[in-house]
């Protein structure tokens, strides 16, 4: 080999030297990432596509410095984007309903800037290893694009000369619906019941005073959204003897006002007394004309349906067991024929309002 080729070779074999060996004693070297946060995530309040949405921010810092701000870039993804406002007084901040375990974020306030798809929000000096997080408005600030997986942002957390201290890539996906819409149905109800179906005078009329049964009740559960309204009917206004052919009749008029029976004087009425006003939307109320105040007192028997009490209030006024008590009350004079059989038949009905 020549002189001249020889040297042309060791050249070469320098270069290809200096160009491996270089870095290994050059004083230059690539700069390293920032440390990542320990956790960190956006939860969106909506994942629907092209919705408006707010959110919840949380990170947990892993480098101890002093922090000024935070920043985070929502993604920017083909087809529809996301909408970042760039107001940045519209980005309002709460720290109430955080998720478990975490801090109100402080120093966190309204964003003091916004650029593209990053946005810039006040911080104070964080503590390492604390998870702190806050919420952004939903309204005038965030607009979710259109549905993919996977699409990627990045936050982070900066010194007072913008340096970056803790920052983590995250990903959030985007659906054409996040909402299950549940249905049920519950049924209409409605129970009545009568405590018994016969109601006997204790002892005999008698002219001397005046005598009540000791009344049968009935009952009304309704989940009606208005209540329920009762009635009542007589068989022959009045207690009717077969083998004396005579009818004790009914006292007065049905004219919304009680009558009241008197000794020595032939009368026949009805009582209505509210036994329960049971926990519901509803408050029971007495008819007028039945509400006898006193032991002598009642309303007058017809031969068609009359309202004794009704359930009502501002919907929904159900009822969860109602209970009115129904009592006979007569009078006799000195003349009334006698007769073992006297007997009357009363028709209670009831109905809800729905």
């Amino acid at each position: 080999m020549s002189n001249q080729k020889l040297k042309l070779a060791i050249a070469t074999i320098a270069a290809l030297s200096a160009e491996v060996f270089a870095p290994m004693f050059s004083g230059t070297v690539s700069a390293a990432p920032p440390p990542q946060f320990t956790q960190s995530y956006l939860r969106l309040d909506r994942m629907k596509e092209l919705t408006a949405t707010g959110g919840t921010i949380c990170a947990q810092p892993r480098t101890t410095a002093t922090e000024a701000d935070f920043q985070i870039t929502f993604p920017t993804q083909t087809g529809t984007d996301f909408v970042v406002n760039g107001t940045a007084s519209n980005w309002t901040v709460t720290t109430s309903n955080l998720p478990a375990g975490s801090t109100a974020w402080p120093g966190i306030n309204t964003a003091t800037a916004v650029s593209g798809h990053t946005v810039t929000f006040p911080s104070n000096d964080l503590t390492v290893g604390t998870l702190y997080c806050f919420n952004f408005s939903g309204t005038n600030t965030l607009t979710n694009g259109s549905a993919g997986n996977s699409l990627t942002g990045f936050m982070h957390t900066r010194t007072a000369g913008a340096a970056v201290i803790d920052e983590t890539n995250y990903a959030v996906a985007l659906i054409t619906d996040d909402q299950i819409v549940v249905s049920a149905v519950v049924p209409p109800t409605f129970v009545f019941a009568l405590s018994g179906n016969t109601d006997t005078f204790p002892s005999n009329l008698d002219p001397a005073s005046i005598k009540s049964t000791a009344g049968r009740t009935f009952s009304i559960t309704t989940n009606a959204k208005g209540g329920w309204i009762a009635w009542a009917k007589d068989s022959q206004q009045g207690l009717f003897s077969a083998s004396a052919n005579y009818t004790i009749p009914t006292s007065g008029t049905v004219d919304g006002t009680p009558s009241t029976l008197a000794t020595n004087s032939e009368g026949y009425v009805l009582d209505a007394d509210m036994t329960t006003d049971a926990a519901g939307g509803c408050t029971v109320a007495i008819d007028a004309e039945y509400n006898g105040a006193t032991t002598s007192a009642g309303g007058t028997l017809s031969a068609n349906f009359q309202p004794v009490a009704a359930c009502t209030g501002t919907a929904p006024a159900t009822s969860n067991g109602d209970v009115i008590t129904l009592i006979e009350r007569a009078s006799i004079a000195g003349g009334t024929p006698a007769g073992s059989d006297y007997t009357d038949t009363i028709t209670v009905v009831a109905a809800g309002n729905f």
